[in-house]
């Protein structure tokens, strides 16, 4: 019993770790798949977790190649969107948030379920990159929960300069009049 209750107790701090926002309903999951389809340059970071924890040392930089929209694996009263990407830069995360300033490039392809709280997209009334619920509405757990919100502020996309891509730089000139 003793053995019971502290395997338990380990186990309880993962469980309350943040909780990555995937079940979107179909309306959702069709606004989200259309929005990356025509600004496909995103984030993949957790700005709830620790910056020396294992699931928030590292933001990627990504540019979205295609997106389906599937049924959400642990809810399948809600839909998802899977996306393939090209993770184009590496991006340090230290203690105030994405260091943007040493990205680096790094190239790989991924499969990436989208998150409304830890995919970022470019937000054009913000300027900057916010969590993607901040551009199509998600309020599956209400408008007045309060986790309900960044826990960092938006931040930037790095610059052209440091990614060598000339997609991303066109991207990047035409959202920021450089």
């Amino acid at each position: 019993m003793k053995n019971t209750l502290i395997i338990f107790l380990l186990i309880i701090p993962r469980l309350l770790c943040a909780d990555a926002w995937d079940n979107l309903t179909l309306q959702q999951a069709e606004q989200v798949s259309e929005f990356l389809n025509t600004d496909p340059y995103i984030l993949d970071y957790c700005d709830c977790c620790n910056y020396e924890g294992e699931y928030a040392t590292k933001i990627y930089l990504m540019k979205v190649k295609s997106t389906e929209i599937i049924t959400c694996d642990w809810n399948s009263e809600y839909y998802s969107v899977r996306a393939d990407v090209d993770i184009l830069a590496e991006i340090p995360y230290i203690k105030e948030g994405p260091d943007i300033n040493y990205a680096h490039r790094y190239k790989s392809k991924e499969e990436l379920v989208i998150t409304m709280n830890y995919t970022w997209a470019y937000n054009e009334q913000k300027e900057k990159a916010a969590p993607i619920y901040t551009i199509i509405p998600y309020n599956i757990y209400g408008e007045t929960n309060p986790n309900l919100g960044s826990c960092k502020a938006f931040t930037s996309f790095p610059k052209p300069k440091q990614i060598k891509n000339r997609k991303y730089k066109k991207w990047y000139n035409k959202r920021f009049q450089i």
